[in-house]
């Protein structure tokens, strides 16, 4: 298959977020072109100048002083939510970051209150983010961050707490109500009994609280540790195929087409769990072209990607979780352990007026576009005034239409078939460029 401009630019949208023409891959050929942009990541760790993690000392402070260093490593993970957003816009790592943060809504744990297993988590999905399934899902299982958040250190001999097993198998691994039961679930925790943290929050098994039982778990009997456990489950082919749907949705469409995942699904069974064959598999295929507009853009995809566009330094830190929160994807902070619903739910009616707002406020300081309704313009207000608020920055058009100056403004921006849309906004300029980021079209990708 040979790629058109239009091509590529869906290509880096969904892929890394953005690119301006002048960046986007040279090749025409499909499989160079997307082997070009794996070969291009860089992978750079999450981190943050923390004091040395010190439990005796924690052991010692007042209430007084529990309470304030609960304040601090608050906002620490604040910090934390800032750096990781500056990083999805840095050049070369778009993929690595948008895989992360892929991860970070299928293994959805929230770590607001704890930058030590925030940074840890983080870097896990990130350095296996394009590595192999099996040890990025060992590795999230036993991260201080899960073992906190799903109760393992509840999970003992004779009292077993099922919150884990049954996340692992219902959201992280098989599906709701998929080739298991609920006594297998009991089973599975019985499993995974005992296992905790030490002091300084290394995985271990507490040998005392573990449960070592026969037990019956998928209609097979044994004296079986967590770990087996998670080797049943990878050798269960739906393993695959719900990693697969959850990629088709975040990367393809909304509504599944089976044949698409089952592709998908058959290259990360067959290669052992390796998530860069399945996700080369997918960018490589004719079908992933043709499903341009088909994805409601999450806040997060929707910000980073009006930054690479514009190259935008995002400098006021607060600002930036503000309208995190106004358009409801806070980093670390997913709603429940089954992450952000996605899709259409991303848009209710404020939201959406924000949104269709948002690139002018952006861009040029809050210019009300003609297109724009004074009662849309009455509920945008209402949240762009907060003093808190300071979301725009010199544009260095310049620079932008240096970038594009062979490009077509709106192939470049707007990922949905629109003729009339384009009609109406064909000029390279300004007013073209807010026009169309105004517009519900820009909301896609």
């Amino acid at each position: 298959m040979k790629l058109t401009t239009r091509d590529k630019y869906h290509l880096h949208a969904r892929a890394e977020f953005f690119a301006n023409h002048q960046n986007i891959v040279k090749y025409d050929d499909l499989d160079k072109a997307v082997d070009a942009i794996f070969k291009a990541q860089n992978l750079t760790e999450l981190n943050l100048n923390l004091p040395k993690w010190d439990p005796e000392k924690n052991k010692s402070l007042s209430q007084k002083q529990k309470k304030e260093q609960r304040k601090t490593r608050r906002r620490q993970v604040q910090e934390l939510n800032y750096k990781w957003f500056r990083q999805m816009l840095c050049e070369n790592h778009g993929l690595i970051e948008k895989m992360t943060l892929f991860w970070h809504g299928h293994f959805a744990c929230n770590t607001k209150t704890n930058p030590y297993t925030t940074i840890e988590l983080n870097n896990i999905l990130r350095t296996n983010a394009l590595g192999n399934f099996r040890d990025l899902l060992y590795a999230v299982s036993k991260s201080a961050a899960m073992i906190a958040y799903l109760h393992l250190r509840q999970n003992k001999k004779g009292k077993p707490n099922e919150d884990f097993a049954r996340e692992l198998c219902e959201l992280f691994t098989l599906g709701r109500d998929v080739d298991y039961t609920e006594k297998d679930v009991t089973e599975i925790a019985r499993a995974f009994t005992g296992w905790t943290t030490d002091a300084h929050g290394k995985h271990i098994v507490n040998q005392r609280q573990h449960d070592n039982g026969e037990k019956l778990i998928f209609g097979k009997s044994g004296n079986f540790s967590g770990e087996d456990v998670l080797e049943m489950i990878l050798k269960n082919p739906n393993c695959a195929k719900l990693i697969a749907e959850k990629v088709y949705r975040f990367f393809v469409a909304e509504k599944i087409n089976e044949a698409h995942v089952a592709e998908l699904s058959n290259a990360l069974f067959s290669s052992n769990y390796d998530i860069t064959v399945m996700m080369k598999s997918l960018f490589k295929a004719e079908w992933f072209y043709k499903a341009q507009g088909k994805i409601v853009k999450s806040p997060i995809e929707y910000l980073v990607g009006i930054g690479k566009a514009f190259d935008l330094k995002f400098p006021d830190e607060k600002s930036v979780r503000r309208i995190q929160q106004y358009l409801g994807q806070i980093l670390f902070e997913p709603p429940n352990v089954a992450g952000w619903a996605g899709g259409r739910r991303w848009i209710d009616a404020s939201r959406f007026a924000l949104r269709l707002r948002l690139g002018s406020l952006i861009l040029n300081k809050g210019y009300i576009m003609d297109e724009l309704s004074p009662e849309l313009d009455a509920q945008i207000s209402k949240k762009t005034k907060r003093k808190d608020l300071k979301f725009f920055e010199e544009v260095d058009w310049d620079a932008f239409w240096k970038k594009n100056k062979d490009a077509s403004i709106f192939d470049l921006l707007i990922r949905n078939e629109n003729s009339n849309l384009k009609s109406a906004y064909n000029n390279k300029d300004t007013k073209t460029i807010l026009g169309l980021l105004s517009t519900p079209d820009f909301q896609l990708t």
